[in-house]
């Protein structure tokens, strides 16, 4: 498929998550035949890590650690570093700019399998100190007031709490909790590519009752999150051990089952695709299709399409 046209439709996605309700309408507006050209300084190798950060200072520490290379295409609208392995986006400040910017940088690397997702930035908080770290466990929008859940099957050494997200800086701090301005528009669009074991929200205490909003600096935001690199590089390699176990089981049931029916190679790709949609939508929940009486691959991908089709998204 051309990479133009599956960032068209990944863009239509982010037009329902923000509310516009009829995005097949613009669908003859899609870059079906223009030619597709390779971003400048892309890497070779699809990245398994995506941590998206709202402004420069928050993503600054990472970059220059890693020292990952900007992409340098100038037809960006996010800005965007990476190596083989990880990818930082800078994407503007606010749930709508943020859900875009997963949208179309997951639509640009090629089908990443199990991809770690997470959203780095500061947070204010009543009385947490300054500089600390913080992992959401619950994240509520605010206005819609929709909550979403991140699970967590290995061991968690950071504090928890729950994240709202409001759609301007919250000056008064009168509920116990931490508030940002990105993590339910992050989570909202990474839900539809990877498991939400994999997809977390991280957050630095950029101010709280004592420190208002008002005093934060670039520099010291910087500053606050290079002195947690070693903690949040403990998290992501607990998340990366997750991910490959996940990816393994998926090698498994997909062994299992291009022994039992015969696949041709366009069928064995969409067998991967749909086996990783099961992952995100169902979790562990296992895939049992033995006394449904399938005689081919065609009819098993018939099947396990109409599987997903049918399933309730719940979060």
């Amino acid at each position: 498929m051309n990479p133009h046209l599956l960032l068209s439709n990944w863009f239509f996605v982010f037009l329902s998550v923000i509310g516009f309700k009829h995005p097949r309408r613009l669908a003859y507006c899609t870059h079906r035949d223009l030619p597709y050209r390779k971003p400048v300084n892309m890497p070779d190798s699809t990245p398994t890590v995506f941590i998206f950060c709202a402004l420069a200072c928050e993503a600054r520490a990472l970059i220059d650690a890693w020292q990952l290379k900007k992409l340098s295409d100038g037809r960006h609208p996010f800005a965007i570093y990476a190596d083989s392995q990880r990818v930082v986006v800078v994407t503007g400040i606010g749930k709508i700019n943020m859900a875009g910017a997963v949208g179309y940088v997951m639509a640009l690397f090629a089908n990443p399998v199990m991809p770690v997702m997470l959203n780095l930035g500061i947070a204010g908080h009543r009385h947490f100190p300054l500089g600390g770290l913080v992992l959401g466990y619950k994240i509520i929008d605010s206005e819609t007031r929709r909550a979403f859940y991140p699970q967590f099957p290995f061991t968690v050494t950071i504090p928890t709490q729950t994240v709202s997200t409001v759609s301007k800086p919250n000056v008064d701090y009168s509920d116990d909790g931490v508030f940002d301005m990105e993590a339910s528009g992050f989570y909202e669009m990474a839900v539809k590519f990877s498991s939400s074991e994999l997809i977390h929200v991280v957050k630095i205490i950029s101010d709280n009752s004592g420190s208002p909003i008002t005093a934060i600096s670039e520099a010291q935001v910087a500053q606050w999150i290079a002195a947690q690199l070693g903690l949040f590089g403990d998290l992501l390699q607990a998340l990366l051990a997750q991910s490959q176990q996940s990816r393994s089981q998926d090698s498994e049931l997909y062994g299992q089952l291009v022994k039992e029916f015969r696949f041709t190679v366009s069928g064995c790709l969409k067998l991967k695709a749909l086996l990783q949609r099961w992952r995100v939508l169902k979790g562990d929940a296992p895939l049992i299709w033995q006394s449904s009486r399938l005689k081919s691959g065609k009819a098993f991908l018939i099947w396990l399409e109409k599987q997903l089709d049918d399933a309730a998204f719940f979060l």
